[in-house]
């Protein structure tokens, strides 16, 4: 299981804003305007010279080299509307600016925004969204270290959550000491107290909190604090009530886009929104990409979409069967609560390269 490690450092420190305002604002004059009326004789003559003046205008303006760049970005906004990007791209002499742009933007439309290319296994989007949150606050003057973690992010009715807390030197050698915790639901209801363990004397203090049925779904704050110094931290889980689960059935095609669909089957008890995330790997554990899906979904049985983009397949050169490795399901709420991560183990049929789409998802549209 990854783990996000987050550090602070207990400090006092004072943060002194200053601001200033201003207003700085002009009156000018504007001329009357004068109407004058014209006979048909002036107005004939006034014709006759704004067309010697128009007549004198070259129909072609020359070009310069000062600020040339400019003056053809002014011209385009002149011609007919074109998206920033295209006006961006007609551009003859681009800066480097205007190269980075149209690099960028190549890459984020490359494929689908739903979908998102693995570079490699520990940077699998849809496995990190359950990594476990590893907390370390650091005292200067001590030099001691408070780690705090949990054994797992998301919990159902009847798991056990196993909160940890370690204390150690500047050296890592564990400290001795006695930790105190305090359950507390949604910032507001404090539940129980507690105090931790370490029944196999390793420097690793435990405790285990009983998800009953009787907990609401919702955040959960774990506080801890330590009798040895004043270091002092938090965690965090969520009991969930995700309201769905799989039935175990899985289908694949290649459709009309030239793109991977995966079809999984799930058993909805309860009418909301749901999310969900998949990731596709090769048959030999090779990280292809993710693919994403929401929708409100009643009570029952219901196929839900997982497209993968055919380039996206194409740019991981990996022919099939693939691998439907990791699949997350949650119900939207806030928190979000999510099933636990699901590994379903379904290989697709064979493909070859040539059966996806090999062109660029937004010049396809």
């Amino acid at each position: 299981m990854q783990k996000h490690k987050t550090i602070t450092i207990s400090l006092v420190s004072i943060l002194s804003i200053g601001g200033l305002l201003w207003l700085n604002s002009s009156n000018t004059d504007t001329p009357e305007l004068a109407v004058v009326s014209k006979t048909s004789a002036d107005q004939a003559q006034q014709k006759t010279e704004n067309n010697n003046v128009i007549a004198k205008i070259p129909s072609k303006l020359p070009s310069t080299d000062i600020n040339e760049t400019e003056d053809q970005e002014e011209v385009l906004e002149q011609q007919a509307p074109l998206s920033p990007i295209d006006r961006i791209k007609a551009i003859q002499q681009k800066t480097a600016l205007h190269e980075a742009i149209i690099d960028d933007h190549n890459r984020f439309t490359r494929y689908p925004d739903y979908n998102q290319k693995i570079s490699s296994a520990e940077q699998d989007p849809t496995e990190k969204r359950y990594a476990i949150d590893e907390r370390t606050s650091l005292d200067e003057e001590t030099h001691t270290a408070l780690t705090i973690w949990s054994d797992k992010k998301y919990y159902l009715h009847g798991d056990i959550a196993t909160i940890y807390a370690s204390l150690q030197d500047a050296n890592q050698a564990p400290i001795p000491s006695q930790f105190l915790g305090q359950l507390i639901y949604n910032e507001s209801s404090n539940l129980q107290q507690f105090e931790f363990t370490d029944e196999n004397q390793d420097g690793i203090y435990e405790y285990r909190i009983d998800i009953d049925a009787e907990k609401i779904a919702g955040l959960y704050k774990v506080l801890i604090v330590n009798k040895t110094n004043k270091l002092a931290d938090a965690i965090t889980f969520t009991l969930s009530e995700p309201a769905l689960e799989l039935t175990g059935n899985f289908r694949d095609k290649l459709n009309a886009q030239g793109n991977l669909l995966i079809e999984t089957e799930i058993s909805v008890s309860s009418k909301n929104r749901f999310y969900f995330q998949a990731s596709l790997y090769s048959a030999s554990n090779t990280p292809i990409g993710t693919t994403q899906h929401s929708g409100e979904l009643a009570p029952g049985k219901h196929w839900i979409p997982l497209e993968f983009d055919g380039l996206m397949i194409h740019d991981a050169q990996e022919e099939g069967p693939f691998l439907l490795k990791n699949l997350s399901l949650a119900k939207v709420a806030l928190p979000i609560q999510l099933a636990p991560l699901a590994h379903p183990e379904f290989y697709t049929r064979d493909y070859s390269l040539s059966q996806f789409r090999s062109t660029q998802y937004a010049a396809s549209q």
